[in-house]
């Protein structure tokens, strides 16, 4: 009978003691998936996305679209199949970089390709390079000698070509490749970067990328069409002074400012979605510089100036009728050139016969919003004559150039206008306004005979977009 007794009492325990396990245990998952505070799911994201210290604040301070075209690309010589490499074409890479670059240590590298197919790693244990395959399958860069090849899908394969720029030739063959215009476009952020957390955070320039739809674009941290050094273009040279944010890290409240690009597949558009890692920077202030930007590219200079976008003057006309200058530009007078350039390029040069025409555009806008800004004249040594500068609270130059074709100021509902010579330029203090600059060149003709059309020009916006500052200066040259 009392053995009874023990083994109920036992048994009571066990299962007593099996319910208390099971109870804990399933508070203890319970928990782990558990925050402070409220847990639904709506405030779960944004209570790990603003927790992650892993995350910097990341804001847009200003903006930069670019596009430029020319016929300048040359494919002159088969290097090597992409696909082929490592493998049966790995010897003709190794000739090419030992005969064409001078690298003297390749015959002792090894040469390996990643699992994704778009780099290819040439290396010694004291030397390396890398060849990059572009997002868009269109070009390879080598660096770090800056070196670009294109690209050609040939039967399913990608074929490496070695190319030069067009300088005019008598070669048929090379004037008949000099036909293709090559089109690129680029996006440039201005972005301050900041470590909100109580840790060092390392900063990784590759987490940042833009999306439209579902194509992704890397940052490039060089330059290998040269656009920074068109030091006549202000947006490009406005561009070229800019840090260049790398690889960092940041100590706790520590920020660093710079600029970041990506080659693109248009010029600004809504689409684009910047980036780092999987979380999207958002930025109110970006929405409204493309809004800037739209206003800028419509508006119609001669409604200020009374000057047409176009010279008059016979002599400055191609013999098919196009005007070789332009006074100064919108998107309309860009697609104005943009559509010709293509019909043009195609014909023989009326200059020199034996050869096609050299043709190259650039376009190139900026916007900068919410800006506290002071207008300043200054007067030049030559004491007769005024430059203008325009700086933000910040003490950042906006404009600083005595290239003033044409300057006019809304006031009272008037534009009133001044120039270089004009001794009374005023000064006026702009409380969030917008800033626009836009930058563009085209050129045509051959390297005996060219005509170049420069054009700079600044629009400030009031908050709600009207333009209350228009400043513009052109340039026509005739180089023999």
């Amino acid at each position: 009978m009392g053995l009874r007794i023990l083994l109920l009492i036992l048994t009571t325990f066990i299962i007593f003691s099996g319910c208390v396990e099971e109870n804990n245990l399933t508070q203890s998952n319970e928990s782990a998936y558990q925050r402070p505070g409220n847990t639904t799911p709506e405030n779960l994201s944004s209570t790990t996305l603003s927790s992650d210290e892993d995350i910097p604040e990341i804001e847009v301070t200003s903006f930069s679209s670019i596009y430029m075209h020319d016929n300048s690309e040359n494919v002159l010589s088969y290097l090597f199949s992409w696909d082929n490499v490592p493998g049966n074409e790995s010897n003709n890479l190794s000739k090419y970089l030992k005969n064409n670059l001078k690298i003297d240590w390749i015959s002792n590298a090894q040469i390996v390709k990643t699992n994704d197919n778009n780099t290819i790693r040439v290396f010694t244990p004291d030397n390396s390079l890398e060849l990059k395959l572009a997002d868009d399958k269109n070009t390879v860069l080598i660096t770090p000698n800056n070196i670009q090849l294109k690209v050609k899908e040939e039967n399913g394969k990608l074929c490496i070509y070695r190319v030069k720029e067009y300088r005019g030739s008598s070669d048929p063959a090379e004037i008949k490749l000099g036909y293709n215009l090559n089109e690129k476009y680029y996006a440039v952020y201005d972005l301050s970067i900041k470590n909100n957390g109580s840790n060092d955070l390392d900063f990784k320039l590759n987490e940042l990328h833009v999306r439209d739809g579902n194509r992704t674009f890397n940052t490039t941290n060089l330059d290998p069409y040269g656009f920074y050094e068109r030091s006549h273009l202000e947006v490009l040279s406005s561009l070229k002074e800019e840090n260049k944010i790398e690889n960092i890290t940041l100590s706790p409240g520590q920020t660093i400012n710079g600029s970041v690009v990506f080659q693109v597949n248009s010029l600004y558009n809504e689409s684009f979605l910047l980036m780092y890692n999987e979380t999207p920077v958002s930025s109110a202030s970006l929405e409204k510089s493309i809004e800037a930007l739209r206003v800028a590219e419509r508006f119609n200079y001669s409604t200020v100036f009374g000057i047409p976008p176009y010279s008059e003057d016979p002599s400055e006309f191609y013999s098919e009728g196009t005007p070789l200058f332009c006074s100064w530009v919108n998107r309309s007078v860009f697609e104005f050139f943009n559509k010709a350039d293509p019909e043009n390029v195609m014909k023989p040069s009326p200059y020199s016969p034996d050869e096609i025409s050299w043709t190259k555009i650039v376009y190139a806008l900026e916007v900068k919003p919410e800006r506290n800004i002071t207008t300043l004249p200054v007067k030049n040594r030559d004491s007769h004559t005024y430059s203008l500068l325009v700086v933000d609270d910040a003490g950042e130059e906006l404009i600083n150039t005595h290239e003033i074709e044409k300057i006019a100021f809304l006031r009272n509902g008037t534009y009133q206008h001044y120039s270089r010579n004009y001794q009374d330029v005023p000064q006026m203090n702009l409380t969030n306004h917008t800033f626009v600059r836009t930058s563009f060149e085209r050129t045509y003709g051959t390297p005996m005979n060219v005509y170049v059309s420069i054009n700079n020009q600044n629009l400030i916006l009031n908050d709600d977009l009207n333009e209350i500052l228009v400043r513009y200066s052109d340039g026509g040259y005739h180089f023999v």
